[in-house]
């Protein structure tokens, strides 16, 4: 049995309010959810400055799009250890970068997998329409995590299963291989430089805007814009 299908327990309802939006500061009865896993270890220390403009230009993009009241987005930091923040308005996503230790590729897939579905299925309880992207960029295989590979691949078949858009950019090294293996269905592998990097989240911005026009999921052509 699939863990990420076991259903919420009422004693985490105000836990998971309190760690996204809240109902009440939501307006729109659609609601578009964006996880963007960011990889932090060592290999991307040479990409700070270019990172944080392309993560700001990413929000840029995503503020001025018609889309954007519509939109709440949740960033997961990952490197020796995981860090990942709520469900939060356009305004407030965070695009600070710092880049040092290992890769714990799968315990970002893992927890935030399964913090997308409490917040999902919190929303959907309260008659919300919601759709969901779940997006990782990574440049390298895991070394640094607590769960395993078959907890990350259950928890990607979970998000497909479920017609959650599952996105990976890969920067370079081994990461498209290890994205395929995860079962991502939508992979953007692009080459390690300035200019791919900031093409490679222009391409991000660009999918998740266009995915938030549609009425249904970009399951397998996410990135053909």
């Amino acid at each position: 049995m699939n863990p990420y299908e076991n259903n919420m327990t009422i004693d985490g309802l105000e836990e998971i309010e309190l760690e996204n939006t809240s109902i009440d500061e939501i307006d729109s009865e659609n609601i578009n959810l964006i996880f963007l896993g960011i990889d932090q270890s060592g290999s991307m220390a040479a990409y700070d400055r270019d990172m944080k403009q392309a993560l700001q230009e990413f929000k840029n993009a995503l503020l001025n799009s018609g889309e954007a009241e519509e939109i709440l987005a949740a960033r997961a930091n990952f490197d020796s250890g995981l860090q990942v923040g709520g469900y939060k308005r356009l305004e407030e996503f965070h695009t600070g970068f710092t880049a040092g230790g290992c890769t714990a590729l799968y315990d970002a897939v893992a927890e935030g997998t399964r913090r997308l579905r409490d917040y999902r299925g919190f929303l959907k309880k309260e008659g919300m329409r919601v759709k969901a992207v779940f997006a990782i960029f990574s440049d390298g295989k895991d070394n640094g995590s607590k769960h395993t590979f078959s907890d990350a691949r259950q928890a990607v078949q979970f998000l497909n299963d479920e017609e959650i858009t599952t996105a990976f950019i890969s920067f370079g090294g081994a990461a498209a291989k290890t994205a395929q293996d995860l079962g991502f269905r939508n992979i953007l592998d692009v080459s390690s430089s300035a200019s791919e990097l900031r093409r490679a989240f222009d391409c991000l911005s660009r999918s998740v805007i266009e995915s938030s026009k549609s009425v249904l999921a970009d399951e397998d052509d996410f990135f053909q814009i």
